[in-house]
């Protein structure tokens, strides 16, 4: 939906630096093109932002018991679904130094690259407890 609504402001934009203001005809010159100004910019940063968290974000997580994998689900800035599988264990938290781009890296580290996991996905603390290693599998 971000990347639609992205492709929009960019298609309205360019038609309104062009000449065609017939778009928004009850307002003058000035006015649409300083919202055409502001809904470039803001729109370009709302739509890399999003990029980062989705690409950083854990959607899905499952445990397979007979192997004794983690198998995580997330997606790359094109949006295409990507798979991690991991041991219990291997997951580390992030230090307390991590500093505030931790928000938009993530809190946990899996393969040396920083994901975001919310625990409150986690039906039992005890898949949680055991993905951090803090329980033998």
């Amino acid at each position: 939906m971000v990347s639609v609504t992205m492709i929009g402001v960019v298609v309205t934009s360019s038609l309104l630096f062009s000449g065609y203001t017939s778009l928004i005809p009850e307002y003058d010159d000035p006015v649409t093109y300083r919202f055409a100004y502001v809904a470039l910019v803001f729109g370009v940063v709302l739509y890399l932002l999003a990029l980062v968290l989705m690409r950083s974000t854990i959607c899905y997580m499952y445990y397979n018991e007979l192997t004794r994998h983690f198998h995580g689900v997330h997606y790359n800035w094109r949006m295409a679904r990507k798979n991690i599988v991991f041991k219990p264990g291997d997951v580390r938290l992030t230090g307390d130094n991590a500093g505030t781009l931790q928000l938009l890296r993530g809190g946990y580290i899996i393969d040396n690259k920083p994901y975001h996991i919310s625990s409150l996905d986690f039906t039992s603390p005890f898949y949680y407890n055991l993905m951090l290693g803090f329980i033998d599998p």
